[in-house]
């Protein structure tokens, strides 16, 4: 009787077995000790609930922006950069591009900069300042997708002297130090003059640069 009786239910209990096997990871058959059928389900997590998880996972693992070196992540960039050169150069210019996401960035930009001289006549002494443009290519590779990451840089391009009317050429290799959106680097330019009161002349500086990308 009993196994006529664990036969009925094994047939009652396969149909609500089956519809649950479609959100079960296993399903367990067995006999305890009154010799009854015994069916576990267990279930899955619906998927709102594992999308929900994921959601969970992915903001905890997202990091402040200023915990993370925002010139690595893909995508359009730009920046502003101060830089001093030489004794009494300076300079602020921009730059933008894009960040191919693996450290990488290409762009191209232009700025504004002033060269002060100090003039010495009978009475007292006086400042010249000579105002120029630069505009150039730059090419940047950050080393890691840390807060701070090392990197070098390559700028060049042209200088339009407008005060004295001029133009030259200049390259300008750099290391530096990328932490958050700040970048700290250091360089050495190089110059050369091929048109008006510029031409033929060499020009090296040591520069200086701090930038910020937005």
């Amino acid at each position: 009787m009993k196994r006529i009786l664990t036969i009925i239910c094994a047939i009652a209990f396969s149909g609500a077995a089956l519809s649950a096997q479609n959100n079960a990871d296993t399903i367990k058959v067995s006999r305890n000790e009154s010799d009854t059928l015994v069916i576990i389900v267990k279930e899955k997590p619906s998927i709102d609930r594992e999308a929900k998880k994921e959601q969970r996972l992915a903001k905890k693992a997202q990091k402040p922006a200023y915990m993370i070196n925002v010139g690595y992540e893909r995508g359009y960039r730009a920046d502003i950069e101060l830089s001093w050169a030489g004794k009494s150069v300076w300079g602020i210019a921009s730059s933008h591009g894009f960040s191919f996401g693996n450290g990488l960035y290409v762009g191209g930009g232009a700025g504004f900069g002033a060269e002060l001289t100090k003039q010495a006549d009978t009475s007292e002494s006086s400042w010249n300042a000579s105002y120029f443009v630069p505009v150039f290519a730059d090419i940047k590779y950050s080393f890691m997708k840390t807060l701070a990451s090392p990197f070098v840089s390559l700028r060049g391009g042209a200088i339009a002297d407008i005060t004295n009317l001029g133009v030259r050429t200049f390259a300008s290799p750099a290391v530096g130090l990328d932490i958050a959106r700040f970048s700290l680097k250091v360089g050495y330019e190089y110059q050369l003059g091929f048109w008006g009161h510029l031409e033929g002349k060499h020009m090296h500086n040591i520069k200086l640069g701090v930038a910020y990308t937005f």
